[in-house]
């Protein structure tokens, strides 16, 4: 077989490995589940030992069924994340993920003025999501000879012997000085941590030989990117999209050609190399949110389908903030509410109101985004895209056309465009705002809900 690569993108949930031959088709595709995490209240975290066994069986098993000879093996991994190593490069505890809620203190204690100086430099939102107030949380237990890492940079040290981490995920670190280009001094003295703790900065299409013992063949390792930077560049090749990611939680986000933030809104502005920027707005809140309703409500996706193609007439509001949020709130401490109850709402009006302020929160950040930046369109990717129903009342609500790759695994090929240009070009469904005079007045029954959820 000719040269192929292998697109490696690990998650907080699963990690998937997908094959690609020399013109970038896929070949194959694996997928495994994080068993090995521990989530309370306040802690999230991974088993890295147990990402790094699957990356390995994974890769194994893909070359050995496609006789794989040579290629490229290119990594993506989750934004914000932190392993801490000792000298020796042992790992010193679990991987703290995003989702973890330590640093809500370090948070609560620092001065709003100082807040804001630190958001101006490094771009990252001043939220427990930040891997600068975790750290600073749990500075008492880090010696002056550890190490500081994340998902990325082991990884890429256990593959190539280089410990070194790409300029995406170091910007979304909360230790990155997006002006400068380099580590934040300032932030680094507050922490009482040393450069050389830290992993070398690399650029995205930055590559290493495999190392001995791992893959039989002749591989090169690209260090990559982050996933929400991959997720974006899969859509490249369209003008003026945004990209939307509904999973368990969701971001909107644009490619722009400076960094760009607005203290009131806390927007992210990270770096993917010098001359672009990932600028966006994340929420805690996607379609979980319709996983749980249908856990409560004993409702299949069948019918949440038909319940968001019908949309029954509803006037309860439903704020989606299962999981703490992030934007638009910034309050890890919120909490869902379902508000304006009567005796006369039916089962699937209630329904409707959950499916509905789902939508609406996205519509608050998507909003917020075009405000900033500005766009004409959407590109989505993620699992809502399963249920056509609830994307067509997205686009309603959102009044943007929704650009959905036909190919599989969309956001993968993201992670090779970030690289090098892609051998295809994407063809999309697109979803138009309806426009069918025949069908309910959605504009008036979404826009009327919508002021009575931004009202609460």
């Amino acid at each position: 077989m000719e040269q192929v690569t292998f697109s490696i993108d690990i998650g907080t949930t699963n990690l998937k490995i997908n094959l690609f031959d020399h013109q970038d088709k896929l070949i194959d595709a694996t997928t495994m589940p994080l068993t090995q995490t521990h989530i309370t209240d306040v802690y999230f975290e991974v088993d890295l030992e147990e990402i790094w066994q699957h990356v390995k069986s994974g890769l194994e098993n893909l070359r050995d069924k496609h006789q794989v000879q040579s290629g490229s093996i290119i990594l993506t991994t989750a934004m914000h994340s932190i392993q801490l190593l000792e000298e020796n490069g042992m790992l010193a505890f679990r991987t703290i993920t995003w989702a973890d809620k330590r640093g809500r203190h370090a948070l609560a204690d620092m001065k709003q003025e100082e807040k804001t100086s630190r958001y101006l430099r490094t771009g990252t939102p001043n939220h427990t999501m930040n891997p600068y107030y975790k750290l600073k949380e749990i500075s008492g237990q880090i010696t002056d000879s550890a190490r500081i890492g994340s998902i990325k940079d082991v990884l890429f040290e256990r593959l190539t012997g280089e410990w070194a981490i790409d300029v995406s995920n170091t910007s979304a670190s909360g230790l990155y000085n997006i002006e400068d280009l380099s580590w934040d001094t300032e932030t680094l003295q507050s922490l009482g941590f040393s450069e050389g703790q830290l992993p070398t900065i690399r650029p995205i299409d930055y590559s290493v030989e495999l190392a001995d013992g791992i893959l039989d063949g002749d591989f090169r390792v690209i260090i990559g990117t982050s996933d929400g930077v991959s997720s974006n560049l899969t859509f490249k090749e369209l003008k003026d999209v945004a990209v939307l990611s509904v999973g368990t939680s969701h971001a909107v986000r644009v490619v722009s050609s400076g960094p760009e933030l607005n203290a009131e809104l806390m927007n992210f502005s990270y770096v993917i190399d010098e001359n672009r920027y990932l600028t966006g707005l994340a929420s805690n809140n996607g379609a979980s949110v319709l996983h749980w309703l249908s856990e409560i409500m004993r409702a299949d996706f069948e019918e949440l389908e038909e319940i968001a193609r019908t949309r029954p007439e509803t006037t309860a509001v439903f704020l989606p903030f299962l999981m703490g949020e992030r934007a638009p709130l910034w309050d890890e401490q919120a909490s869902a509410s379902l508000i304006n109850l009567t005796r006369s709402l039916s089962r699937e009006s209630l329904i409707y109101a959950v499916i509905l302020g789902m939508c609406f929160n996205i519509k608050q950040n998507v909003t917020a985004l075009e405000q900033l930046v500005g766009f004409e369109a959407i590109g989505l990717v993620g699992g809502i895209t399963q249920i056509p129903a609830v994307v067509q009342l997205l686009a309603d609500i959102l009044g943007k056309s929704l650009y959905i790759p036909n190919v599989e695994n969309a956001e993968t090929l993201g992670s090779i465009q970030a690289v090098r240009p892609l051998k295809i070009e994407l063809e999309y469904t697109i979803v138009e705002p309806s426009d069918d005079l025949a069908l309910p007045d959605y504009e008036n029954q979404y826009q009327k809900a919508y002021e009575r959820y931004l009202n609460q």
